[in-house]
């Protein structure tokens, strides 16, 4: 809990400085995904129906869904571009204590390549997990009816959140210390997972539970915008849950990797 606690505490310290960043991805974001799918998802777990359709899973698994993917690019696209100013503006406040946005178009030079790479790497871990859990949760539905086929689904899309939360637990430090060491690609792997040593467990825990809680709230406004047909809240409450996700993992990030790198964070200083 100590990771969740420092990073909420930046996100929110710092918020009025770092929201921006968020805005333009997560409103693209918002409105690539497939609400209705994720009606239809919600409708059949309040009903305790576990009989989905392929095409329904997936599209509540994915990021990237059929008839939007042009707008899930759009955000990806947006996401390039102001995720390394973020991680440039918050490595900056934690390294040097300055809260600054001085010198930040600078440094997307250097950030972009390591952010675009770890931000298409994670994408394609993403995709390919959000494929293999809708085919395994599909294959339940084909081979078990009843209560069965209810607690099989169940336990394979838990084990699946844990699995994806594990998988990034094990590259997040990748990128910070890319950023922040100037070390190649091979170089900063190794360098993350050796500082990461035993906070691995922390890592994960920190990782899966605001993502569990972020989806469950997700789904929580969908059923109740659904529920009383209110169509443009469910909207805007995707995205100011998006912009807290991105803002949290973001800072984060640096927040894990300072305290395990055992550097000292110079925005924690009190000034005087």
């Amino acid at each position: 809990m100590k990771y969740i606690g420092n990073a909420l505490k930046y996100m929110f310290k710092n918020f009025i400085f770092i929201f921006p960043f968020a805005l333009i991805p997560s409103y693209f974001f918002a409105f690539a995904l497939d609400i209705p799918s994720l009606e239809a998802i919600v409708d059949k777990i309040v009903a305790a129906d576990a009989e989905f359709s392929f095409s329904l899973i997936f599209n509540g698994f994915s990021l990237i869904n059929g008839g939007r993917w042009y707008i899930a690019a759009i955000s990806f696209v947006f996401m390039a571009i102001f995720t390394p100013l973020l991680l440039a503006f918050i490595e900056k406040h934690m390294r040097i204590g300055s809260r600054s946005f001085k010198g930040l178009l600078k440094r997307i030079n250097y950030n972009f390549l390591s952010t675009f790479v770890f931000l298409v790497i994670s994408l394609a871990i993403y995709e390919l997990w959000a494929l293999i859990s809708s085919g395994l949760v599909f294959a339940a539905v084909l081979l078990f009816g009843g209560v069965a086929r209810i607690v099989i689904v169940a336990v394979i899309s838990l084990g699946m959140v844990l699995l994806l939360a594990y998988i990034f637990s094990l590259l997040w430090l990748w990128l910070p210390c890319l950023q922040i060491t100037g070390y190649n690609f091979g170089d900063a792997l190794a360098f993350s997972s050796q500082i990461a040593g035993g906070k691995r467990g922390a890592i994960f825990l920190s990782l899966l539970i605001p993502y569990v809680a972020g989806a469950v709230l997700a789904l929580a406004v969908v059923g109740i915008c659904a529920a009383y047909d209110i169509i443009v809240p469910v909207f805007v409450f995707i995205e100011i849950i998006f912009i807290l996700l991105f803002l949290y993992f973001c800072a984060h990030m640096y927040a894990v990797y300072f305290d395990a790198a055992g550097e000292e964070r110079e925005d924690l200083k009190k000034r005087y």
